[in-house]
């Protein structure tokens, strides 16, 4: 059973639908898995996708934001690795 939201091919995160503990498996559609490395509080997102200092982080489809530090599969994507772009 699926407990993420994964909308677009480009999306480099996904948002889980319940809490997910270290080590738990993030399911999203299609089959796909990833393996949180960090405890993901609910409707937290989790990288799917390698992403670098700078990278762009898409969700929904939608650019949300650039990496602020070197994002890894599985971690907790928030305020502490993603900056805005709104003034």
């Amino acid at each position: 059973m699926e407990n993420a939201v994964f909308i677009r091919p480009n999306d480099s995160v996904v948002t889980v639908t319940e809490a997910v503990s270290r080590g738990g498996v993030v399911r999203y559609p299609d089959g796909q898995t990833v393996t949180a490395v960090q405890d993901i509080p609910i409707y937290h997102k989790v990288a799917v996708v390698e992403i670098g200092k700078g990278g762009a982080v898409y969700k929904y489809g939608e650019k949300i934001g650039l990496a602020s530090a070197d994002i890894h599969v599985g971690e907790h994507v928030h305020t502490h690795n993603l900056e805005s772009e709104r003034a």
